[in-house]
């Protein structure tokens, strides 16, 4: 039974919710608490510039993607990443920082500031215009650093960032902010499948203290039964998605999905979790899935069998598009036998080139110049 305050109590602090024979149900979150005050909020909110749609007939033989962007830093890289004439950008997160001098205010004015920023970045602009997108939010663009579903503010976050960037009917009927688009003609089929790690994620467990800390990271796999990453209804979505037909399927994860090799954010804080995304792809019989994930100032290339999926199964990491937080291949400093290369700590963007006809997709992790820091060929179309 739901506990009844006096009225006065509550309209005093803000909280009522709704009110029946002169008492008010005690709101049961935080985000039931603020949904009256948010209601009340001026909507102007900052948009980013119209942006090409991607055709759903339209063959895909190359897209780029990327992640972390401070919208106060150089944006040369948008202009690198436009010469190599991609179809589409999925821009996965980070994609402002808007945590940053955070006043803690229930309306996250720096959030709106910094989208408002990028939006009004000449580079970012001229990119928008011309290059199809498609995206998904991480910490700092959700609203703060390491957040989850227990975020106080996490719905208001979404409504920035759906205005922002004029997300979709699908994405606008639901809590989170993830979607799927297939496209191509059947026998070259893309599928695309863009996933909410901060909406619904359960808490993340963390180490005792120590000093000095660690330099890998404070959390521990969170193992409690209940805990979740995409929450059961994107869940069952999810299951939904991998059921359609496609020959090459990329999941977007703005956390890093394969590696066990640090105590950072990832699918790590949850094996039980990441369990069930390896046995949702064996139990579709999907073996031409590729996950893209950004959010570690760091690109590599990741690599794990499952021994009920036919084909190894890939995590290609690309971050920071001009935030990096090294100058070279860090990788010494995190060793991971699934790490197949480097982890560069350098500016840089992922490419993927489809060859239909042969059956591959190259990934090109590349520098904000354009070249080629490293390089992956993978039969991974079905």
């Amino acid at each position: 039974m739901k506990r009844i305050l006096p009225i006065a109590a509550l309209l005093l602090s803000g909280c009522a919710v709704s009110v029946t024979n002169n008492e008010v149900a005690t709101p049961q979150s935080a985000q039931d608490a603020l949904r009256p005050f948010y209601s009340a909020l001026n909507t102007n909110l900052p948009q980013a510039a119209a942006n090409p749609v991607l055709s759903s007939n339209e063959t895909v033989t190359r897209f780029a993607f990327g992640s972390c962007v401070n919208e106060n830093r150089d944006m040369k890289i948008w202009d690198v990443i436009a010469a190599q004439k991609p179809q589409a950008f999925l821009l996965i997160g980070d994609n402002v920082y808007g945590d940053t001098r955070t006043t803690n205010s229930a309306d996250i004015p720096t959030l709106t500031a910094s989208y408002r920023k990028l939006g009004s970045r000449i580079e970012f602009d001229r990119f928008r215009r011309s290059v199809p997108m498609m995206t998904t939010w991480d910490d700092h663009d959700y609203g703060a650093n390491d957040a989850g579903g227990t975020f106080a503010f996490k719905e208001r976050a979404e409504k920035i960032y759906e205005a922002f960037w004029n997300s979709s009917a699908e994405v606008k009927s639901r809590p989170g902010v993830y979607e799927s688009r297939i496209v191509g003609p059947q026998g070259k089929r893309v599928q695309f499948i863009i996933l909410d790690a901060r909406f619904f994620r359960s808490d993340l467990a963390v180490m005792p203290y120590r000093d000095p800390g660690p330099a890998l990271g404070w959390y521990i796999p969170n193992l409690d039964p209940k805990a979740s990453v995409l929450g059961e209804a994107q869940w069952d979505w999810l299951e939904g998605e991998l059921a359609k037909p496609a020959e090459l399927r990329f999941i977007i994860s703005s956390t890093q999905v394969i590696t066990d090799a640090h105590n950072f954010e990832g699918w790590t804080n949850f094996p039980k979790e990441r369990d069930r995304l390896y046995n949702l792809l064996a139990d579709k019989g999907v073996s031409n899935a590729i996950f893209l994930s950004g959010d570690r100032h760091s690109g590599g290339f990741y690599k794990v069998s499952n021994p009920r999926i036919a084909k190894p199964i890939w995590d290609f990491t690309s971050s920071s598009l001009n935030f990096a937080f090294g100058k070279g291949d860090g990788g010494d400093r995190e060793p991971d036998p699934r790490r197949t290369g480097g982890l560069w700590g350098v500016p840089n963007f992922g490419q993927i080139d489809i060859d239909w006809t042969a059956k591959t997709v190259k990934m090109s992790l590349r520098k904000d110049d354009g070249s080629v820091i490293e390089e992956q060929v993978v039969q991974a179309i079905d």
